[in-house]
């Protein structure tokens, strides 16, 4: 939970400067007085709130469909089946999937410390996962023919998480190196052969 301590004198003038810097309602937050003023922290949980959140969003668009959290350390994964609206969800280029994966994000770690910060990630109809699969065989295939032509290829139109799947699954390859360069949105990536 998020926690600071505010120079003064009332739990009240605590409470408001703490629900301005936090960027949460005050009947998130408990204040208590200490030493050297009011320590004021977090009362919610950040992942609830961002799964109240993900509910009100599939409300809004009227999709029928279950939200599944799954947690492993610091990373929170939600996962979404909305039948015949997943297209909507994910968007063109998986944009609408990490736009929603970034606000999750926000509203997570708004009711964390720094040292307790979320990875929050969003899976819909399990297209991450088969995207995952999908672009580590691209990687694969892709560097084994820099292998045997020696030519650089160049991959565009993938995102920061598909480009980190790429140089992640070739890490290990020997003779292969991988890279980025650019700037978002028209970053790329690069298949080497290294000797």
């Amino acid at each position: 939970m998020k926690a600071k301590i505010f120079n003064v004198d009332s739990c009240e003038e605590a409470l408001n400067l703490a629900a301005i810097e936090f960027g949460v309602d005050k009947e998130e937050l408990d204040a208590s007085k200490v030493e050297g003023g009011v320590e004021v922290i977090t009362i919610v949980d950040g992942v609830d709130k961002a799964k109240a959140f993900l509910q009100s969003i599939l409300d809004a668009f009227g999709a029928k469909g279950y939200i599944e959290k799954m947690t492993r350390g610091n990373t929170i994964e939600f996962s979404i089946d909305v039948k015949d609206m997943n297209g909507v969800f994910i968007g063109k280029n998986s944009k609408h999937l990490l736009a929603i994966q970034t606000l999750l994000n926000i509203i997570v770690n708004k009711y964390y410390s720094e040292e307790e910060q979320k990875t929050v990630l969003l899976d819909v109809g399990r297209y991450r996962k088969r995207r995952a699969a999908s672009l580590e065989k691209m990687a694969t295939d892709f560097a084994k023919q820099v292998l045997k032509t020696k030519q650089t290829i160049k991959l565009d139109n993938l995102n920061a998480y598909e480009r980190k799947i790429i140089h992640d699954k070739l890490a290990t390859w020997h003779n292969i190196s991988t890279h980025s360069e650019g700037e978002e949105p028209n970053r790329q990536l690069f298949i080497e052969y290294k000797a």
